[in-house]
């Protein structure tokens, strides 16, 4: 379940820079969660160049989010934000307060 979270996630981010049979394969996997055979049947390829295809493409968006860190920079925001909404929520916070927050966003963006 975790890797198919992972790769729905990649798959969001970094989906458009893959070919379009690479796209294919890998959205029938990572959105439609389908098996490796039923890419294959309907690609008309064999599980095996799925499975490659799928390794490979696992690879290529990791390398993307190493080097770009899209995914990471957009959970630290979250993490920013939800920590913003507590703090209002609970009245617990003054300007300087909610400025080290807005300032941490800045940063990140």
């Amino acid at each position: 379940m975790e890797k198919l979270i992972e790769r729905g996630l990649l798959y969001d981010h970094y989906g458009g820079l893959l070919s379009e049979k690479n796209r294919r394969i890998y959205e029938a996997c990572a959105v439609d969660d389908m098996s490796l055979a039923e890419i294959a049947d309907e690609m008309g390829i064999s599980r095996q160049a799925v499975s490659e295809t799928l390794r490979r493409m696992d690879d290529k968006l990791h390398g993307y989010e190493k080097e770009l860190g899209l995914i990471a920079k957009r959970r630290s925001i979250e993490a920013c934000l939800t920590k913003l909404r507590s703090a209002v929520n609970e009245e617990e916070i003054d300007r300087a307060g909610i400025m080290a927050i807005a300032d941490r966003i800045e940063e990140v963006i």
